[in-house]
């Protein structure tokens, strides 16, 4: 019996071991529109924003996917956090790097997709991973993110011969 019980808590231990997740630390980055304001977000208690899909991964490790689609608030999330008296309200971007299946290190590089459901629009970036466990927090430096304003074409006036005020004609050599 007393076999069993060594047996057993040797299994025990040996299986948290292998259960132990990697070393847990924050990214978290302050997200703006173009002209400095805040996004509109839906916020919800513990859920991301459903206005942005939000994907990261590490590039050493491109196999390794976190998605706002796949994986809860407590991995990755676009919220607003503050209260509007002392800190003031935002929009940020949060990933908890020890929810990576391998284990993060120091000189690896974060990137970052935010997707835009509504437009498409796409932003990305990346973020180096300094030395320490403390957060990476990039308050001070917000990423522009989408929606984008729509972008204004310029209207295209067809160039002129010479001494003429008539356009040129097309000289493609397609015709119809």
């Amino acid at each position: 019996m007393k076999k069993v019980w060594i047996s057993v808590l040797l299994m025990i231990s040996v299986l948290s071991l292998l259960a132990q997740p990697t070393i847990p630390r924050v990214y978290v980055q302050k997200l703006i529109l173009e002209d400095g304001t805040n996004p509109f977000i839906t916020w919800h208690k513990n859920q991301s924003a459903p206005e942005y899909l939000f994907r990261a991964w590490i590039l050493e490790r491109q196999n390794e996917i976190l998605s706002t689609e796949t994986h809860t608030y407590y991995h990755l999330a676009i919220t607003q956090v503050g209260d509007g008296n002392k800190v003031p309200f935002m929009v940020v971007s949060m990933v908890n790097l020890g929810n990576f299946p391998s284990q993060w290190h120091s000189g690896e590089t974060l990137h970052l997709e935010l997707t835009h459901k509504e437009t498409g629009q796409k932003v990305e970036w990346d973020v180096y991973i300094p030395e320490g466990t403390a957060t990476i927090k990039l308050l001070d430096t917000p990423q522009i993110i989408p929606p984008y304003k729509d972008i204004k074409s310029e209207k295209v006036v067809p160039k002129t011969d010479e001494g003429s005020d008539i356009p040129k004609e097309n000289n493609s050599s397609c015709s119809d």
